[in-house]
C-alpha cells in the first residue's frame, strides 16, 4: 500500500511543480509619468516580444486626492506606433472594476511608441508617451527524434510504475487479508 501512497504524491508533486514553473509570470513593469497634477501609470508584461500577447493596463491618479469627489477619467485612447504607422488605435473604457487595458500582439520587434490620453466624458484629463522596445520572439526548435523517444521513455516509464505499485500493492493487501 505504501508504494501506491508514494506513487501518487510523487506524481502529484510533478504536477505541481510543472504547472507553477509552466506559468510563472514575471511580476511586470510599468511607464509612470507625473505632468498636468495627474500620475499615469502604463502596466505592461516584463518584457513585450513579438507575436506574443501583451497585457496594458492603464491608470492616473491625481497628485493630491483632497479634492476628488468622483472618477478622474471615464476611457483611455489609445495608440501604438512604430516609425509613423500606426498599429494600434482605440478607446478603452474605463470598466466600473477591474482595471482599464486590453491584451496586443505585435507583429515583429522593433522600437514602438504607446501613447495614452486620459479622458473624462470627451475631455482631455491628461496625455503621457512612452517609447519601448519589443523584441524577436524566440526561434522554435524542431525537436529531433532522440528527444522524443526519451520523452515516450520517460512517461512510459512513469506509466508501467503506476501500473507496478497498484498490482503491488493489490497483491500485498490480498495477502494482509489472508493472514487475518
Amino acid at each position: 500500500m505504501n508504494i501506491l501512497k508514494y506513487s501518487v504524491l510523487f506524481l502529484t508533486f510533478v504536477c505541481i511543480t510543472h504547472t507553477s514553473i509552466s506559468f510563472a509570470h514575471g511580476t511586470g513593469v510599468s511607464f509612470e509619468e507625473t505632468k498636468d497634477g495627474y500620475k499615469t501609470d502604463i502596466g505592461h508584461d516584463e518584457s513585450i516580444t513579438a507575436k506574443e500577447s501583451t497585457r496594458f493596463d492603464f491608470a492616473v491618479y491625481p497628485i493630491d486626492f483632497a479634492n476628488v469627489t468622483s472618477d478622474i477619467y471615464t476611457d483611455v485612447w489609445v495608440t501604438i506606433t512604430k516609425n509613423k504607422k500606426i498599429y494600434f488605435a482605440g478607446g478603452i473604457h474605463k470598466p466600473e472594476f477591474g482595471t482599464t487595458g486590453f491584451t496586443f500582439v505585435f507583429p515583429e520587434k522593433g522600437e514602438y511608441l504607446i501613447s495614452a490620453r486620459f479622458q473624462k466624458n470627451g475631455e482631455t484629463v491628461t496625455k503621457s508617451e512612452f517609447p519601448f522596445t519589443v523584441i524577436a520572439p524566440l526561434e522554435v526548435v524542431e525537436v529531433s527524434v532522440p528527444y522524443a523517444l526519451y520523452g515516450g521513455i520517460l512517461a512510459g516509464g512513469i506509466f508501467v510504475g503506476m501500473i507496478g505499485g497498484v498490482i503491488s500493492s493489490r497483491k500485498l493487501f490480498k495477502k494482509k487479508m489472508q493472514h487475518e
